[in-house]
């Protein structure tokens, strides 16, 4: 055992070398108290959680966006704070599955192959240091492999196909949409630092470019585009078993007489599930092909910004409708409610494009900022200095006091939207749609034989009901991109059809049919068969880990110990247990070993939603 360097107390040595990763708000806490010490002497959880908790409570109530002057275009509510949340920590998703062996088509305007659409994560590529040239930027990113497996132009009354075409490698302002939502579905998170990944980050991609030279997409543009995906059954030949649409029809018209709407109908027939966007007109209003039948039609909520729980109603009231489209679709005596699922459709990161000016702008103001985020004034004004010929800023700013750097360079990130250096807040069911066909991509990784009908299902079946907020525009809820996998994993195909879900009270009788033993959660290895309280709580714990010599439950509850609760191995890479515990809220993960090195990593629990800070980048789950 080694010692936590701020508390003393005995910490397993694999465990201390992965608490490096701490957050800045609580690496600033504790280097206040603990000036020698460094991120990479790592903490025990406790201490990590417990200034995690200490930071929490210094937040804001209230945005403090309106307080800044000028005031900033998105809501915060810590000076350190200062940017968006990641999807992860938005909608907790299914770490074990990437979308990988599943094509996702995507219908837009354009696109560009942006470094996050990479196979992998490539930390030597640094586009933003290359001169803004398109041909540089273009060969940097064409050295890395990425994952679009096709690339489609139908625009202008042709056919061009080919990932060197010249369009997808275009400057145009028209590339910018279809990025963004190929970004957002499935980047890597490269130049975040992973903060901004999407739920599919080993998906491929079939982007199909739609649409007239002057920006517009008529509905039979979009209709050209499903009809490549049936001639042929182009749609088997790349692997597509999901098709993401961002874009909308022309005007009102019944199902049934809309041939973009019949085409979606065919598509999910063949097996191809279609998510569509729900447009973003407020009104009860729907154009093709959001009001198809068999189409998963997305809605969006407004969260602003705010860390919040599942398992807290007083924080889920607290989420608010965007201003999506709504209304219902009939079949025969059924009306079908659309959208049938909500995503996060506000204060979302958008990437750049690469080969925009803007992409140098915001980058070096993103450079700037940091530094004055992180006290370094004069580094801020040297950044400012170098790259003078990017911004032209006044050599009297560059030469200001920090306030005039801060009140400067607020005056030109708020007009683009600045959030992150390579990336800027962008909202509407064209980013909300993107997160659902990102989820089932993983469901489809998870289990290969679910239908359209079935995908559909299992995403409104696992999604979060909003009851405080109108009935005829919520569906049934809130997307919910763990538990939707979860339940595609118990689906009849599944692997793990007939088990409980993870991190779920388990009943006398399903704890019979099981036939493992029930084990106290608390700093012992050994099972117990002493009778348990009318308070405790007996919870199914499972992971899914076929690399695994064996899997250990490690929390609040047994110091963080691993290798003390171990977990059965049920088969087919499975490995779970049923637990104990006391009164009180609990925080835990697993702890991994490999099969081959032996070597351990903590992972949270995939299919548990709650999750909560840990003062990590990855939170906690939680037994409540």
């Amino acid at each position: 055992m080694e010692s936590c360097p701020l508390c003393g107390g005995a910490v397993h040595p694999e465990l201390l070398a992965k608490t490096t990763n701490v957050t800045l708000p609580v690496r600033r806490l504790i280097e206040q108290e603990h000036p020698t010490w460094q991120p990479s002497d790592g903490l025990c959880p406790d201490c990590a959680l417990n200034f995690a908790r200490r930071h929490a409570r210094t937040r804001s109530q209230r945005p403090l966006n309106a307080q800044t002057f000028p005031r900033t275009t998105f809501p915060y509510y810590h000076p350190s704070e200062y940017g968006l949340l990641g999807l992860t920590q938005r909608l907790p998703h299914h770490p074990g599955y990437t979308g990988r062996g599943v094509t996702i088509a995507f219908l837009d305007s354009g696109y560009y192959p942006h470094p996050d659409l990479g196979e992998a994560v490539d930390p030597s590529l640094d586009i933003a240091s290359l001169d803004t040239d398109v041909a540089r930027i273009r060969l940097a990113l064409e050295k890395r492999p990425n994952r679009i497996r096709q690339y489609v132009n139908l625009t202008e009354g042709h056919q061009g196909m080919g990932v060197d075409a010249p369009s997808l490698w275009s400057d145009a302002g028209n590339s910018w949409h279809g990025q963004m939502t190929t970004v957002i579905a499935a980047g890597n998170g490269q130049l975040s630092g992973g903060l901004h990944r999407g739920y599919a980050p080993q998906a491929g991609l079939l982007p199909i470019k739609v649409g007239r030279p002057n920006g517009s997409i008529p509905e039979e543009d979009i209709l050209g585009g499903l009809r490549w995906l049936l001639r042929e059954d182009n749609w088997q030949r790349y692997g597509v078993r999901v098709v993401n649409v961002s874009v909308g029809g022309d005007y009102p018209q019944p199902w049934w007489e809309n041939p973009l709407c019949l085409a979606v109908e065919e598509l999910t027939r063949r097996g191809v599930l279609v998510v569509v966007a729900a447009g973003n007109s407020g009104q009860e209003r729907l154009l093709a092909p959001a009001q198809a039948p068999s189409a998963l039609t997305v809605g969006g909520i407004d969260d602003a910004n705010r860390r919040w729980r599942a398992d807290r109603p007083g924080e889920v009231d607290g989420l608010r409708l965007y201003h999506h489209s709504w209304g219902q679709s009939q079949v025969d005596a059924w009306h079908i409610p659309k959208p049938e699922i909500l995503a996060p459709a506000v204060w979302l990161a958008g990437p750049i494009l690469p080969v925009s000016p803007l992409f140098r702008e915001l980058w070096v103001l993103g450079r700037a900022w940091e530094a004055l985020q992180n006290g370094d004034g004069d580094g801020a004004r040297h950044i400012l200095d170098e790259w003078h010929s990017v911004l032209k800023l006044t050599w009297a700013i560059r030469t200001a006091s920090d306030e005039a750097v801060r009140e400067a360079l607020l005056l030109r990130m708020n007009p683009h939207k600045w959030v992150h250096r390579h990336a800027q807040h962008v909202d509407g069911t064209s980013v909300a749609a993107p997160l659902v066909a990102a989820t089932t991509a993983q469901m489809l990784e998870a289990n290969p034989k679910l239908t359209p009908y079935q995908l559909k299902q299992l995403v409104v079946e696992s999604s979060l009901p909003l009851r405080h907020l109108p009935d005829e525009q919520t569906g049934h809820g809130l997307l919910q991109p763990g538990r939707a996998v979860a339940l595609a994993l118990r689906r009849h195909g599944g692997p793990l059809a007939g088990l409980p879900i993870s991190g779920t009270a388990i009943s006398t009788d399903s704890l019979r049919k099981l036939g493992i033993p029930v084990r106290v959660a608390v700093d012992s290895s050994e099972s117990v068969d002493a009778p348990i309280g009318e308070a405790d709580r007996t919870v199914y714990l499972g992971m899914y880990a076929p690399q695994a010599r064996s899997v250990s439950l490690v929390g609040s509850f047994n110091h963080w110990q691993p290798n003390r609760l171990y977990l059965e191995e049920a088969g087919k890479g499975w490995w779970h247990g049923v637990f104990c515990f006391a009164p009180g809220e609990h925080f835990y993960r697993f702890w991994v070993a490999d099969r081959e090195s032996g070597r351990g990593d903590w992972v949270v629990d995939g299919e548990n939603p709650v999750r909560a800070e840990s003062g990590f980048a990855i939170s906690h789950s939680v037994i409540g």
